[in-house]
């Protein structure tokens, strides 16, 4: 059961992939809220959120630039969602959402001003190398922002890790060092007080 639950966050599909959709929206509220305390998004900034699971944060996004804002998911019932939560402005063309791999995104060198990852980096492969990919995209100057529940350092990391087959947890040393590596020139961590919640914000 617990595997079954584990793999509809990695990627959602079916009935019960939609109940996960809503599930998180819900649970990472307050991830979001304290990421986009952390994050000052310029009017005119072109974004782009990875693993935008129900569309939640491209809204967000949409409401504080005059400027697209994208989504991108391994799930097509992430995609179906985010589109339907955003329908407006996929309408009018200042958002679209692409079904791809981060690993592989289709997408053109220097396109985004800010790259947001709400709680999916556990489940990116070789991730200095995807870190690398994620840099491609991005602008000189701009930033990418990955937001999660666990600083690598809550209690109940050791039992996802054992639980779950392919999923990684980081520190703060440790992702600044991935950051570094691949070729942002400036890493700033945030952690709320008195919680686990962890922000990154690189630049490149």
């Amino acid at each position: 059961m617990v595997a079954e639950k584990i793999d509809q966050c990695m990627k959602p599909h079916g009935e019960e992939g939609i109940q996960t959709i809503e599930n998180m929206n819900e649970n990472h509220r307050e991830i979001s809220e304290f990421a986009f305390e952390c994050i000052d998004v310029g009017e005119n900034d072109k974004i782009l959120d990875i693993g935008c699971g129900g569309g939640v944060n491209i809204e967000k996004f949409l409401k504080l630039t005059e400027n697209n804002v994208d989504g991108l998911d391994y799930s097509e019932l992430s995609v179906s969602e985010s589109v339907k939560r955003n329908k407006d402005s996929v309408d009018s063309g200042r958002c679209k959402v692409i079904h791809a791999d981060v690993s592989d995104m289709p997408l053109g060198d220097e396109s985004y001003d800010l790259v947001s990852a709400f709680e999916t980096i556990y489940f990116w492969p070789e991730i200095q190398e995807t870190f690398k990919e994620v840099s491609r995209i991005i602008k000189k100057s701009g930033r990418f922002m990955i937001a999660q529940g666990t600083d690598g350092n809550h209690p109940d990391d050791e039992k996802w890790l054992a639980t779950v087959e392919g999923m990684s947890v980081y520190t703060a040393p440790q992702l600044e060092k991935y950051l570094l590596n691949a070729g942002f020139s400036r890493v700033n961590s945030f952690k709320k007080e008195n919680d686990y919640i962890l922000v990154i914000i690189a630049e490149k």
